[in-house]
């Protein structure tokens, strides 16, 4: 009889230990945090941008404009440093064009005279044959000068021409990817700010200025 109460007292001990232990475990183990206290979602968002009311002139009326008169079709976009810059450039273009065509009729009335003069005194020496009076002319130093000069300023013209003729297919270009990129939102801005979920908004507005 006393050595079976007293299996029962070891029983009982044993599971109460057990229990104890368990207990123990399920209070002072290592806490569980919850999935949504360990990571909150970072949202990004974007925000709301207004974008400006549309042109009145489409892209490709801004390049026909400024093929017309350099700076007017970004003058019609509101570009208008862009266009002022453009319409220099051509002016002055224009300008020394102009000058350098001035230089060549005087180089050309020079020329002519030159070959003028030198005819008529190969004349005056009885040189008629015309073989003889182009060997002469091409030997002469002075006529040969006025010849290189006149070369020169030709030269000078064809560069003109070519440089004002690219400059106005920039410019028109130039004007016409303006027009597309005039109505973007203002420049990259970014802004962050909390969120109900418990994280972060990241806003940002983005344009490629004109």
């Amino acid at each position: 009889m006393k050595s079976k109460l007293r299996r029962a007292i070891r029983c009982n001990a044993v599971f109460s230990g057990a229990l104890a232990s368990a207990l123990s475990l399920t209070v002072y183990g290592p806490a569980v945090t919850p999935i949504a206290a360990q990571e909150r979602p970072v949202v990004v968002s974007m925000a709301q941008v207004d974008l400006p009311p549309p042109l009145s002139i489409s892209p490709g009326g801004a390049f026909r404009r400024t093929l017309i008169l350099p700076g007017w079709g970004h003058a019609a976009i509101g570009s208008y440093t862009r266009g002022g810059f453009y319409f220099g450039i051509q002016t002055a273009t224009v300008f020394t064009l102009l000058r350098t065509r001035v230089r060549i009729g005087e180089s050309q009335d020079r020329v002519g005279f030159r070959e003028t003069v030198l005819r008529a005194q190969y004349t005056s020496q009885g040189v008629t044959n015309p073989e003889e009076v182009q060997g002469r002319l091409d030997a002469d130093e002075g006529l040969s000068d006025l010849v290189r000069l006149l070369d020169s300023r030709k030269g000078q013209q064809e560069d003109l021409i070519a440089f004002g003729l690219f400059m106005l297919l920039i410019s028109g270009a130039d004007a016409y990817v303006s027009a597309h990129l005039a109505r973007f939102p203002e420049p990259l801005d970014l802004g962050i700010e909390p969120s109900p979920l418990g994280g972060v908004d990241l806003g940002f507005k983005i344009s490629i200025p004109n």
